[in-house]
């Protein structure tokens, strides 16, 4: 019950982090940018190592194109076609964050993401 209750704070605190990174993003504001990073890439390592990385799955819907972009980019090795359908979407749009889509996309296309 007890790594239950942590995959679901560490989902909460991805999704968090991944829309203030947008957001910060967008307003390049690069030291909050950061700090969410940070945030984002400690929740997907623990997500990953107790094998609940698929739980980000429910944020490909989400209504922050950070919350997407940035499931999509983790769910790339295990859902990949759920996860290029999102970044496509998101790479289709105008905007700094289709750009990072469009080098994600590419980057997973080269052999150069895990």
């Amino acid at each position: 019950m007890e790594t239950v209750k942590k995959t679901e704070k560490a989902c909460q605190m991805f999704e968090e982090a991944a829309i203030k990174h947008a957001k910060a993003t967008e307003t390049g504001n690069y030291t909050q940018a950061n700090k969410s990073y940070k945030i984002i890439a400690k929740t997907a390592r623990f997500l990953r190592e107790t094998n609940s990385i698929e739980q980000l799955s429910k944020l490909l819907n989400n209504e922050s194109v950070g919350a997407r972009m940035w499931a999509a980019t983790y769910l790339l090795p295990i859902s990949e076609h759920d996860a290029m359908q999102t970044l496509q979407k998101i790479a289709n749009d105008n905007g700094i964050h289709s750009l990072t889509a469009k080098m994600t996309i590419d980057e997973w296309e080269k052999g150069n993401l895990e």
